[in-house]
């Protein structure tokens, strides 16, 4: 009977080493990954746009008249003063010209006077009743041909001065002289491009925006003239200046769906040149914020979810809906509160409903 005991007792201490050493290796099977506790906080929300930048004013520089060449007063790159002569083109046979206009008003002025004393004298003689009112209408008549011709001819006057005045090219404002095609000595047509003048004392760079984000946006408001805008160089450089937003275009282009809008640097050195391209980082403040990381994240079906973890260490997929995308974070929308725990990596080996130690 004591041997029974024994063998009773025996396979009772080895039925509780069995559960205890399965219930240990059931802990030990767990899978352990570090969780996250979502929390809210003031986060700088920055996106980036690709951009052109433009002068503040950029023109095309053509004559005006034809002919010779006569002298190119700049070179290229030369920054140059609101009315200082650009090029000049030869005048000589305008000068000619000057003279032949400049007789015919002065021949035209004099008949003008000797019409007008024939008017007098008639009046005088028509007042006295000694000729007759149609020889005096005749001779108004005359002094009016007279004030026609010689309106006509300081109209001829004028216009070959005016022609002369289109042979002095001249700068419409401060700006920098682009390329110039056209040598001295060159015969050149009416209208020929002569160079490109930009003011560059300020330039806008311009980006665009998708037609849903500029909708999405005025929900809310148009984007804050104090929003920071950094401007990123071609080199990799920040530009010493922040920039300040300007209005939208009043139209959404039709082909690629976009709104576009114009940011203005101030560019007192001349540093950055019409036609240049960059980047944009656009900053804005987003007060209580509940900002993961995009490695805590997976989708499915073009949906985006995170692992829950509930008191009972076990996971449940949870779908999140995101706002906006950072660097290496995704800022949600909805889907999370402050105090949810969330599984940060290693989702891929996981399946809904799985119980988890959590990685200290």
């Amino acid at each position: 009977m004591r041997n029974i005991n024994w063998i009773v007792a025996g396979l009772l201490l080895l039925s509780i080493y069995a559960c205890s050493n399965k219930k240990s290796e059931k802990q030990e099977d767990l899978k352990e990954v570090p969780v996250l506790t979502v929390q809210k906080k003031d986060t700088l929300v920055s996106g980036e746009y690709v951009t052109e930048i433009e002068a503040k004013k950029n023109i095309e520089v053509h004559s005006r008249i034809a002919g010779l060449l006569q002298k190119v007063a700049v070179h290229e790159g030369q920054f140059v003063h609101q009315g200082q002569l650009l090029f000049k083109i030869s005048d000589s046979e305008l000068q000619l010209d000057l003279l032949k206009a400049n007789a015919s008003y002065k021949q035209s002025l004099a008949e003008v006077k000797i019409a007008e004393v024939e008017v007098n004298q008639l009046q005088s003689l028509y007042n006295k009743k000694f000729v007759a009112k149609n020889e005096l209408d005749m001779v108004k008549a005359k002094l009016s041909a007279a004030h026609a011709k010689s309106e006509f001819a300081d109209a001829e006057k004028k216009a070959v001065l005016q022609k002369i005045a289109y042979t002095n090219i001249r700068a419409p404002f401060d700006g920098v002289i682009n390329n110039i095609p056209i040598k001295e000595g060159s015969l050149v047509e009416n209208g020929i491009l002569l160079t490109t003048l930009s003011q560059l004392t300020e330039v806008f760079a311009y980006f665009s925006i998708p037609e849903d984000m500029y909708f999405e946006m005025m929900k809310d408001g148009e984007l804050d003239p104090t929003t920071k805008i950094e401007l990123v160089l071609p080199n990799g450089s920040k530009y010493d200046f922040h920039g300040v937003l300007n209005n939208a275009e009043g139209e959404i282009d039709r082909a690629t769906g976009t709104l576009r809008y114009k940011v203005a640097f101030p560019n007192p050195d001349r540093y950055i040149k019409h036609g240049s391209s960059g980047k944009l980082i656009i900053s804005e403040q987003q007060p209580n914020a509940i900002l993961i990381p995009t490695k805590a994240t997976f989708s499915i079906q073009d949906k985006v979810y995170v692992f829950v973890v509930d008191k009972n260490n076990k996971v449940k997929m949870q779908n999140i809906i995101v706002g906006s995308t950072l660097s290496n974070s995704y800022l949600i929308e909805s889907g999370l509160k402050p105090g949810d725990r969330i599984v940060l990596e290693g989702t891929q080996a996981l399946r809904d409903g799985q119980i988890i130690k959590i990685k200290k």
